[in-house]
């Protein structure tokens, strides 16, 4: 069973000791209190940016441009660590009141930056209204990113519960039926797809 030294251990020993440049042994750890959190605590990955810099002691700045390395070196494949990025974004995103578009909140850089890349391919307009963190976009982009990855069957269903979502008027209804339909699309494709993206987003919701 893997464990947090173990891996920390194959992972500085793979090229010989010493070898493993400073920038990369801080990437690695962050990877792992991400993963299995500190002193028991739990996995790290479920915490914003500025929660685990105070538990941590370090910068914002420094804590977002770790886990951008983390992920890029020991993460495994890019592109299941972003599409399981993206799922668990999901899990917290909400319905803006024009029933058009959907606010994810992406604090790291690797699944933002690829779900920006994404919408571009099909020419689908993206803007940060108040942050660079929250991205607002519209539900057809979204829906049209989703179907070029995940299971068609699982998208419909989701499809329907925001048609559903969108129709009603009162605010804290239309948010909790999406947040709900939402989460429950994010945690049934991240166990169909296994491996990598199901691993991100148990981490990231505390599944």
């Amino acid at each position: 069973m893997s464990t947090f030294e173990s891996e920390f251990l194959e992972n500085y020993l793979k090229f010989g000791l010493g070898s493993m440049p400073k920038a990369d042994v801080d990437a690695l750890v962050m990877s792992l209190l991400d993963k299995y959190g500190l002193n028991g605590s739990g996995p790290l990955a479920c915490l914003g940016n500025q929660t685990t810099s105070e538990r941590l002691k370090t910068p914002v700045g420094k804590i977002k441009k770790l886990r951008y390395e983390a992920a890029l070196k020991f993460g495994g494949r890019v592109e299941s660590q972003a599409r399981g990025r993206l799922l668990a974004a999901l899990g917290n995103a909400t319905l803006e009141s024009d029933g058009e578009k959907i606010c994810l909140i992406i604090e790291d850089s690797l699944a933002k930056n690829w779900l920006q890349g994404q919408l571009k391919i099909y020419q689908h307009i993206f803007d940060h209204p108040f942050s660079t963190e929250i991205i607002r976009v519209s539900a057809e982009g979204l829906f049209q990113v989703l179907e070029s990855f995940f299971d068609h069957r699982q998208i419909a269903v989701f499809k329907a519960g925001y048609e559903r979502a969108k129709k009603i008027t009162d605010s804290d209804a239309r948010k909790k039926l999406f947040k709900e339909v939402a989460i429950k699309f994010a945690e049934g494709t991240a166990k169909a797809a296994g491996g990598t993206v199901y691993a991100v987003v148990k981490a990231q919701l505390g599944l």
